[in-house]
């Protein structure tokens, strides 16, 4: 729930809109002024007139307190300038009647819509008063009139609700700056940090650029609405089995806010890695994946991204034990942890991973041959899958080299019963080749970007399966 709104006398937007309106009517009663001394004769009464506008540029500053005594004051010069220009004038409507008229408007702006009964009052006598003293109606001083009543009776009202619409677009502009502020640090953090494709943070041998404290505040805002799940969404990626060109398992992918392309998903775990919120980010990215986890189609398997911290986290391992339900069912469940990640394995990982296998998960190693030495970890692990970094695929139909990896790769998957995924297919050629080495799994732009649950992949593969296949002992 949003935190109760600020009164918008203390909304900084729109006093600055209320101050920009005092400053018009400034200018206006300056204008009028000028007019009178070159013109004198445009009023019956200029000595009265110039005393009105002086009234009017003179008021406006007594706005700029964002006081409701100061903005009551105002109203009541306001309404005595009327009486100097209008009141004591005759009924001839000359562009000093117009510029008084646009100054009554934005006087109203100034004060944030108030019109008081007395200020109406006193503006109604100011009108009457040249009728009265004529004692006859004039049909363009008629219309005159008609047009400062409507004034009144609508610009206070409208300018209210303009006031609350501000207010309203300002506060969730605030969020939406949060997000941006916080994105662009996210942005720098990575870079600086030169991140890896898994979104992980290698220690840097020089001092790192810090944030200011403002930067930082914005950050920990946004992250904490992310943690929160305001502005969390999942797309799903489909993985395609190559044999039948159905769909095997969806990757879950965290969209956070913003479409940009310098502030991608990564950047954001980077950001939340700095401020030592990243396992927090992953246990929410986890609960919306795993809200979609039942809803997935069947014979399909959902796979989500996981560090080893969180893997390890308390919090983290009763949200699957929530998921799991009393049978303590994850069958469907793809893990996947970056094989960077195994490099720096402990002894309660591999207990955490064996009671998750217990329950049905399956474990996929990410981002191999992304530029890290994992193997032997590999072959401890024995993970369920083996996830080839794009580094690997790209170019491979021409490339003999990363072939014979690939194949090597997937001939070791095919003997301890694991099933290899080449990731980031983007085009035919590629896809082609990884046929013809016998790549059981496929993922990338070629086959389906991602998208809100559940997207199919093109023509070029066939619906969803009726039943499960390829699952990897």
């Amino acid at each position: 729930m949003k935190p109760s709104p600020p009164s918008t006398e203390r909304d900084d937007r729109i006093q600055r809109i209320r101050r920009t309106a005092a400053i018009t009517r400034a200018a206006l009663g300056i204008a009028g002024i000028v007019l009178i001394l070159g013109q004198p004769s445009l009023l019956s009464h200029p000595a009265l007139g110039l005393a009105g506008f002086a009234v009017i540029a003179l008021s406006s500053a007594v706005q700029l307190a964002h006081r409701t005594a100061s903005l009551r004051l105002e109203e009541a010069l306001s309404a005595s300038a009327a009486v100097l220009i209008v009141g004591f004038g005759d009924q001839e409507v000359t562009v000093l009647s117009l510029l008084w008229l646009v100054a009554l408007g934005a006087g109203v702006m100034a004060r944030g819509g108030r019109v008081g009964w007395i200020g109406r009052t006193v503006v109604a006598l100011a009108l009457a008063m040249p009728i009265v003293l004529d004692g006859s109606l004039s049909s363009d001083y008629a219309a005159f009139c008609l047009a400062v009543v409507g004034l009144q009776l609508t610009s206070g009202r409208l300018t209210l609700e303009l006031n609350r619409l501000l207010y309203e677009a300002r506060f969730d502009a605030d969020n939406a700056e949060t997000l941006l502020l916080a994105g662009d640090i996210a942005a720098r953090v990575a870079q600086s940090a030169e991140l890896s494709p898994a979104g992980i943070r290698p220690p840097l041998p020089g001092p790192r650029p810090s944030m200011t404290e403002a930067e930082e505040e914005s950050a920990r805002i946004a992250l904490a609405r992310l943690i929160a799940g305001e502005g969390l969404a999942m797309a799903t990626q489909p993985i395609v089995d190559l044999g039948t060109d159905s769909i095997h398992a969806y990757e879950a992918l965290a969209r956070f806010g913003q479409r940009r392309s310098d502030c991608s998903p990564l950047n954001w775990f980077a950001l939340a890695d700095e401020l030592g919120e990243r396992v927090a980010l992953e246990r929410a990215c986890l609960k919306a994946t795993l809200e979609l986890f039942g809803e997935r189609p069947r014979g399909t398997r959902l796979s989500v991204n996981l560090s080893i911290s969180s893997l390890l986290d308390e919090p983290t391992l009763d949200l699957l034990d929530s998921a799991a339900g009393p049978r303590g069912d994850l069958e469907g469940l793809i893990i996947e942890i970056t094989e960077e990640t195994l490099v720096s394995d402990d002894r309660g990982i591999g207990r955490s991973i064996e009671a998750l296998r217990d329950r049905g998960a399956r474990l996929a190693v990410d981002d191999i041959g992304a530029g890290y030495s994992g193997l032997r970890q590999i072959t401890a692990v024995l993970p369920d899958y083996l996830k080839l970094d794009r580094s690997l695929i790209a170019g491979i139909h021409h490339d003999g080299d990363r072939g014979a990896l690939v194949s090597a790769l997937s001939g070791y998957a095919s003997q301890v019963g694991s099933l290899v995924v080449a990731e980031g297919i983007e085009q035919r050629a590629e896809l082609d080749r990884l046929r013809e080495i016998g790549v059981p799994l496929a993922q990338g732009f070629y086959l389906g970007v991602p998208e809100q649950p559940w997207p199919l992949a093109p023509s070029r593969t066939m619906p969803v399966p009726s039943g499960a296949h390829l699952v990897p002992n």
